[in-house]
């Protein structure tokens, strides 16, 4: 008996040692942020009824037009109500289309970041001359329509490639979202010229188009998966383990009225905890990089 425990302290030792510990400000117990894509696309959107991948589709373009024309205003009136901060995830094509929508959007305090040119124009089989361009594009139009430049990046559908966080740098972002291998954001290369902030997809639990649309499912099953995450993070931190919790909502899925007695529950839930760090995910990356949280 007395050998397994050493063992098991053992164990736990290990344990410790190899868990990364954060801090937040005010000694939160968790941060909590709120990601909100912003789409345009070129050939479809997520959402079809007919065709093949690839092909226009204009009933599934017409879906994700949804987003820009009455989604996102309705996801920023509820982060009014709720006094919460969003990260928008901007396509350059909307910005470009739509420049007084990303300008309404910064003006109401809100941080925006750049999401590839279109949703479905992806970095991956692009040349690294293409995959440049859209990048820089994407900065530049929503710079143009905000007067702020990104200083994070989010690739459609995750498709980044070994090259891109290089790009990323020279184009002056310093975090990208493009990774689901830990629960805490971290910083590569700390202290050379590759540096950069990563922030993890902590979000899978909590995604409309993951848990609602792509399954359909009835939209409770989002407050579902964010609840149960959300709780059992809230929990560590408050045993001295400070976590991160964030949600991704698409203003053309989640500013649908069917969603929203579902987001209002969520938002109100954040909203009245204790102890919570409610941030942007470009002040998050800021506070990682400022404390060097090397992984």
């Amino acid at each position: 008996m007395s050998g397994s425990r050493i063992v098991n302290d053992e164990w736990r030792g290990i344990m410790e040692d190899s868990r990364r510990r954060a801090s937040w400000p005010d000694d939160a117990a968790i941060a909590s942020t709120v990601g909100i894509a912003l789409e345009a696309f070129v050939h479809q959107s997520q959402y079809r009824l007919s065709g093949k991948p690839g092909e226009r589709n204009e009933f599934s373009l017409s879906y994700g037009e949804y987003g820009v024309k009455v989604g996102v205003w309705r996801l920023l009136e509820q982060l009014d109500a709720h006094g919460l901060p969003g990260t928008f995830s901007v396509s350059g094509l909307l910005a470009e289309r739509h420049p007084q929508v990303i300008a309404a959007i910064a003006k109401a305090g809100h941080d925006l970041v750049g999401h590839g040119w279109a949703n479905d124009v992806f970095l991956i089989g692009a040349s690294e001359e293409e995959e440049r361009g859209m990048i820089r594009s994407t900065l530049d139009a929503i710079e143009r329509a905000s007067g702020v430049r990104p200083s994070g990046w989010a690739s459609p559908a995750n498709s980044s490639n070994d090259r891109t966080n290089a790009i990323l740098i020279e184009e002056g972002v310093f975090w990208t979202g493009d990774d689901a291998s830990d629960d805490l954001p971290y910083v590569e290369n700390p202290g050379t010229p590759d540096e950069i902030v990563t922030l993890p997809k902590v979000n899978l639990a909590a995604n409309d188009l993951i848990h609602w649309i792509m399954p359909a499912n009835g939209p409770g099953v989002f407050f579902e998966g964010f609840e149960d995450t959300f709780t059992t993070l809230y929990r560590e931190g408050r045993a001295g383990r400070p976590q991160w919790s964030d949600i991704v909502l698409h203003c053309h899925m989640a500013g649908r009225p069917a969603f929203v007695p579902t987001l209002e529950r969520v938002l109100g839930f954040l909203a009245e905890q204790e102890s919570v760090w409610h941030t942007t995910k470009t002040e998050l990356a800021r506070w990682v990089r400022e404390r060097g949280a090397a992984r």
